[in-house]
């Protein structure tokens, strides 16, 4: 029985612990109903549409528009700063009395008493609910308050004393309600934005959803610059407000607007006019908008970088084409002669098309070099389109892309572009590109990364790829011969011999890998009258390749070529000494010493 009770008792603990933890989440706390009941209003002030005051800086009338947006109606017709309005319609819907007289009606001398027969201020906000309206009045003996006297429907009048600082919220004066803001712009809604300054004129336009440059230079456009050039203008403010009535436009410069930006949407066009430096703050200058008659000041700094925005907006990619899988063939001229890269349609696999023969070019090579001229950019573009002063008459090189653009239609358009590589400076080579105006400087590895001749795009390895694992040598080298075989067990061993020579099988591998620093045509009999070293490579199914190493050169380096094949190549001081090493010499042996040379 005593278990029992216990557990009873415990049951109803838990439940009024339960209950109790339910009512505090459904009930407000004290402290939030006390704060909520000396608030000054119910109405929903936040939701106003209405906005009538009257204070020490003048009177104002706001409206919100079916968009949302506040507008001044008076004293003048323009916008009104969101911010401004919104933290005074916060300021009422949160202040509370410190102290309230008892309600109705109020006789004159009492409202004499506290300031409000003649008050400072008069607020009145309109609601779907309703009218509230604020008079104030003195301030109160203790400081941080003032008297207000409040009428609103459903609660009557009173009068109550509130902190000053609803009173702050009022007194600002026309340039502090208006909208700061001279050109605000709904960004997607633009469709052109033109420059115009002295003799030079940027048009910037948007075709089929692209942004693209008309003038000076007719190029491709970047959106995101495009849209922070954008988002710069629409967020202009006017430091100050010099006049609302225009009046003589030639003391502020904008008689002959040394600059003007006009933006273009489909329902508005709008022009920003920049006029003169502002001599008490040179770092402002005068500025209107053509269809309002107000001149404010802005920063120049603002101004000037804007005035860049032919750099600024245009893309600065060399080359248009957005996949380097689009590219189907590469053409060369100039430096290196004339030559063609082709990519297969079945294989993926690029073939090098020189002096009427077709080779297999090194495809991985060839890809990257086309991804690298995918994301080059440009340096800076050239104000001058005269070729003979980029060294464009005569191009040190030529390329022209083939390649196939979806355009949404009939599936695909051939699409052709040529790149024109003139003069070098310190830093940078000159381009033209013939798909946009104008002269461009890019990075000197553009031209770099190009090989100077066609064998620059073959394979380097001299093993053919279908050659297979090495499986014996045949070495030579100043009077020396040696063969070594690997046997069915895998084993490496010296011919004649039978001892194991494992190190061999790490020669055959490093021999199988080997490329050449470059190929450099056809074999000169005078580079191989005399031989460094020859090698016999020995494959599966009979195959052999034979290497012919010849002297080498002052600095180093030798000519090698392969029984057979149209090229020799060039070997630098390190590979060669590597080979000449005989194959039972372990790596570290075979290292050359460099500290010596």
């Amino acid at each position: 029985m005593k278990t029992r009770s216990l557990l009873v008792s415990l049951g109803l603990v838990l439940l009024l612990m339960g209950a109790l933890s339910f009512l505090q989440k459904k009930v407000p706390g004290t402290e939030r109903m006390t704060k909520e009941s000396r608030r000054i209003t119910n109405l929903p002030v936040r939701e106003a549409d209405r906005i009538d005051l009257t204070g020490p800086k003048g009177s104002f009338v706001f409206r919100k528009k079916a968009e949302g947006d506040w507008r001044l109606e008076k004293p003048i017709a323009g916008g009104a700063d969101a911010v401004s309005v919104g933290q005074l319609l916060s300021e009422i819907q949160f202040v509370e009395s410190l102290q309230t007289l008892p309600s109705g009606k109020k006789e004159e001398s009492q409202l004499q008493t506290f300031g409000l027969g003649q008050p400072t201020r008069t607020l009145v906000v309109g609601t779907k609910e309703g009218e509230l309206t604020i008079d104030t009045g003195r301030e109160t003996p203790i400081a941080g308050g003032i008297y207000v006297r409040i009428r609103q429907p459903g609660r009557g009048e009173k009068i109550a004393v509130v902190q000053n600082q609803l009173a702050e919220a009022m007194d600002k004066d026309l340039t502090g309600w208006r909208e700061k803001r001279v050109l605000p712009l709904q960004i997607p809604d633009v469709q052109e934005l033109l420059l115009h300054q002295g003799t030079l004129e940027v048009d910037v336009i948007k075709k089929d959803g692209e942004w693209a440059i008309l003038k000076p230079v007719e190029a491709q456009a970047d959106p995101t610059d495009v849209a922070n050039v954008l988002g710069e203008l629409s967020s202009l403010k006017a430091a100050s407000f010099v006049s609302d009535t225009g009046g003589d436009l030639a003391l502020y410069g904008l008689n002959a607007p040394a600059q003007a930006f006009e933006v273009r949407t489909t329902a508005t066009n709008r022009i920003l006019q920049i006029g003169q430096v502002n001599p008490k703050e040179t770092n402002q200058v005068f500025a209107r908008v053509s269809d309002q008659p107000s001149v404010f000041l802005l920063p120049r700094a603002a101004i000037d970088s804007l005035g860049k925005m032919a750099d600024r907006v245009r893309d600065k990619r060399v080359v248009t084409f957005t996949s380097a899988a689009q590219i189907q063939a590469v053409e060369f001229a100039g430096r290196g002669g004339d030559y063609r890269l082709e990519r297969g349609k079945d294989t993926n696999r690029w073939t090098l098309q020189w002096a009427g023969n077709p080779r297999a070019a090194d495809s991985a090579r060839v890809d990257a070099w086309i991804v690298f001229l995918k994301e080059a950019r440009a340096n800076r573009f050239l104000p001058t389109e005269d070729p003979a002063r980029l060294g464009l008459i005569k191009p040190r090189q030529t390329l022209t892309l083939f390649w196939a653009a979806p355009n949404g239609i009939q599936g695909t358009t051939n699409r052709v572009e040529t790149l024109k590589f003139g003069d070098e400076s310190k830093e940078d080579v000159f381009l033209q590109v013939s798909t946009t105006s104008g002269g461009m400087a890019v990075p000197l590895g553009l031209l770099r990364r190009i090989p100077e001749t066609a064998l620059g795009w073959l394979p380097l390895g001299i093993f053919p790829p279908d050659f297979g694992p090495v499986r014996g040598l045949i070495w030579a080298a100043g009077g020396v011969r040696k063969e070594y075989r690997s046997g069915a067990d895998g084993r490496w061993r010296a011919s004649g011999v039978g001892a194991d020579v494992p190190e061999a099988a790490g020669y055959a591998t490093r021999l199988a890998e080997l490329e050449v620093v470059r190929w450099v045509g056809a074999p000169a009999k005078v580079d191989f009258a005399k031989t460094e070293l020859e090698i016999v490579a020995e494959g599966g199914d009979g195959k052999k390749l034979r290497i012919t190493v010849g002297r080498p050169y002052a600095d180093g380096s030798a000519p090698i070529h392969v029984e057979g094949q149209e090229l020799a190549g060039l070997l630098n001081r390190t590979q060669l000494a590597a080979l000449k090493k005989d194959p039972r010499t372990t790596i570290a042996e075979a290292a050359p010493n460099t500290s010596q040379r």
